[in-house]
C-alpha cells in the first residue's frame, strides 16, 4: 500500500492551473511538468464524455454563481470540480507511484465562501476530506512562500507584483518582529488601470518601461524592501526586464510563475506535525486572532488541545471532539488573543445532562465561527452506550472575540 507522505499544492485559475509536490526528502516543492514543452501550466478544463468538447471557464462561473453548461445541459459544479481534481491530482501518482497525498492545499484568486465550500465538497467526493485539505487565497500563499525562504530574503518588507492578462496587483508583506509569535500581514494594491498602457501597441518599450518603473517606485516608496517578486503571464516575453535590472540594486529580485503553487505546498506541510513556521501568525480581515484550547486528560496524561488556531480564516474552522466529563460541572475554554496577548476563560455549564457528569455521559463539543469575532460553541449530549441513552439535548453559546 502507498504511504501518505506527499504535501501537495494546487493553484487553480480560470484558464490554467499548476500542481506542486513536497515529496519525501525534498526541501523545496517540485512543480510538476505538464508535458507541454516542459511547461507547468495545465488547462483548467474537463472533457465532456462521449464528445471532443471541453467545459472551460467554469471556475469564474462558479464564483459568479452562473450555471455551468455541458453539452447543452446545466451540470453540477461539484461534479465538474471533482472531475478536474481527480485528473490533475493523478499527476502525483505518476510521479510518485508508491506515495499518496498526506495534505493538500488549494489556492485560488477568488475569495468567495460559496466557491470554497464547493471546492471542499468536490475534494470530499474524491476521498480528500477537510482533515487533510485546506483552501487559501493568494495572499496566504504569498506569506507561506516568503516565510519558507531564507531569512535574509524577508528580514525587512517583501513585495510581489502579480501581472496577468487583465489584473495587476501589488502585495507587500509586513512582519511585526517584536511580537511573539511574530505577526505577518499583507497590504494589497490594485494597479490594473495601468494594463491598457502596457498593452498599447502604439507605445514603445522604453515608454512602457518608464511607466512601469514609475509605478513600482511609487508602490515601494519609503519602504525598506528586501526582496521583490515578479510573477504572472504579463511578464512573459521580457516585459520590463530592463526595469528589473535596476530594481536589483540593493535588493533581491526574482521572476517566475510558480510562487503561489509553491506557497500552497509549504502551507500543506504546515498542516502536519512537520510545522516549521510556528513562530509566525498570519492575520488579515478574515483570519481569527485567537487560539482557543481546552485542558483535557488524554493518552494517560494532562494535555492542552487546540480547537482553533490563530491565523486561520474563520470560515475554515469547524472542529468537533467528544469528551467524557469526570465530575466537571462546566466546560472551560482557554482563549488567547495573539495580537494583544490577552487571555480569558470561557465556561459553558453542562446543564443539559444533570446527574451524569461523573463519567456517565459522552459530550460532543463543536466549535465554529460566524465571523472572525463571533465563535459559536455547540454542545450535544450523545449518551453513554446502552446504559445512559442520549437526552438529545443541544445547547449553544456565542463567544465574542474582543
Amino acid at each position: 500500500m502507498s504511504q501518505r507522505r506527499l504535501y501537495v499544492g494546487l493553484d487553480i485559475r480560470n484558464d490554467i492551473s499548476q500542481i506542486a509536490v513536497l515529496g519525501p526528502m525534498l526541501q523545496e516543492p517540485e512543480v510538476l511538468k505538464s508535458g507541454d514543452e516542459n511547461g507547468i501550466d495545465y488547462p483548467t478544463r474537463v472533457a465532456i464524455p462521449g464528445t471532443k468538447e471541453y467545459i472551460e471557464g467554469f471556475l469564474a462561473k462558479i464564483h459568479r454563481q452562473e450555471p455551468v453548461m455541458a453539452a447543452g445541459r446545466e451540470t453540477d459544479p461539484v461534479n465538474i470540480l471533482a472531475t478536474f481534481f481527480r485528473k490533475i491530482l493523478s499527476k502525483t501518482r505518476k510521479r510518485y507511484p508508491n506515495e499518496s497525498i498526506r495534505q493538500l492545499v488549494v489556492t485560488t484568486e477568488y475569495r468567495d465562501y460559496q466557491l470554497i465550500g464547493i471546492i471542499y465538497q468536490a475534494l470530499s467526493k474524491i476521498g480528500i476530506h477537510r482533515d487533510r485539505a485546506m483552501v487559501i487565497d493568494r495572499r496566504q500563499s504569498f506569506i507561506y512562500y516568503v516565510l519558507s525562504q531564507k531569512k535574509e530574503l524577508w528580514i525587512n518588507q517583501v513585495g510581489v507584483f502579480d501581472y496577468t492578462r487583465d489584473r495587476l496587483m501589488y502585495l507587500q508583506m509586513e512582519t511585526d518582529r517584536y511580537k511573539r509569535p511574530m505577526l505577518a500581514t499583507v497590504e494589497e494594491r490594485d494597479y490594473s488601470d495601468y494594463i491598457p498602457i502596457f498593452q498599447e501597441k502604439g507605445s514603445t518599450e522604453e515608454e512602457k518601461n518608464a511607466v512601469f518603473e514609475g509605478m513600482v517606485q511609487g508602490a515601494i516608496h519609503g519602504k525598506i524592501i528586501t526582496t521583490l517578486y515578479m510573477t504572472g503571464t504579463g511578464f512573459e516575453g521580457g516585459f520590463a526586464r530592463a526595469v528589473m535590472k535596476k530594481l536589483c540594486v540593493g535588493r533581491h529580485l526574482f521572476q517566475g510563475d510558480n510562487l503561489y503553487v509553491s506557497g500552497a505546498c509549504y502551507c500543506a506541510r504546515e498542516m502536519s506535525e512537520e510545522r516549521r513556521l510556528d513562530e509566525f501568525v498570519y492575520l488579515d480581515e478574515d483570519t481569527v486572532e485567537v487560539n482557543i484550547s481546552m485542558n483535557v486528560y488524554a493518552d494517560g496524561k494532562p494535555q492542552e488541545i487546540l480547537l482553533a488556531r490563530a491565523g486561520t480564516p474563520w470560515y475554515q474552522i469547524d472542529h468537533e471532539i467528544d469528551l467524557i466529563p469526570d465530575g466537571d460541572r462546566e466546560l472551560e475554554l482557554n482563549v488567547k488573543n495573539m495580537r494583544t496577548k490577552d487571555r480569558m476563560k470561557q465556561c459553558i455549564p453542562m446543564e443539559g445532562i444533570p446527574g451524569r457528569t461523573d463519567r456517565r455521559a459522552r459530550i460532543g463539543l463543536q466549535l465554529r465561527f460566524a465571523g472572525k469575532e463571533k465563535c459559536i460553541v455547540t454542545v450535544r449530549d450523545k449518551g453513554f452506550g446502552d446504559f445512559f441513552p442520549s437526552s438529545c439535548r443541544i445547547w449553544e453559546k456565542t463567544i465574542t472575540i474582543e
